[in-house]
């Protein structure tokens, strides 16, 4: 069993300015193998990696400038856990009631089409 220790991770974005997943899975394994990474992550949405562990800022973005010469620091900051979670969870909320709300509108369009007992909207 491995012990983290929680007060000296670190949490490192570097904006990598890559959305594809051949690229994504070369970034992850050359980001892999370096000592002290904990939870590597790639958002392929907004081209970021995500880096958590006990990590040196300027090795990291050297070895990834390497290969890909956009990589910028964006953030570099320490790690809280508690408050990682209560993000995930505040964002788990909000996606469901947004899908229940959806939800709704579209039954409340189908109930409506109904009960004219018209085949389509326009006519």
């Amino acid at each position: 069993m491995v012990f983290i220790h929680m007060q000296f991770l670190q949490k490192m974005i570097v904006w990598m300015g890559v959305y594809d997943q051949k690229s994504k899975s070369k970034i992850l394994k050359s980001v892999a193998d370096l000592p002290g990474i904990h939870y590597p992550c790639m958002d392929l949405k907004e081209g970021t990696l995500t880096l958590v562990g006990d990590v040196n800022p300027v090795e990291i973005v050297n070895k990834l400038r390497k290969k890909w010469r956009r990589a910028k620091l964006t953030l570099f900051v320490p790690y809280d856990a508690l408050k990682e979670a209560k993000l995930a969870e505040a964002k788990q909320r909000r996606e469901e009631i947004e899908r229940e709300a959806l939800y709704r509108y579209n039954r409340e369009i189908r109930e409506i089409v109904n009960d004219q007992e018209q085949g389509c909207v326009i006519c």
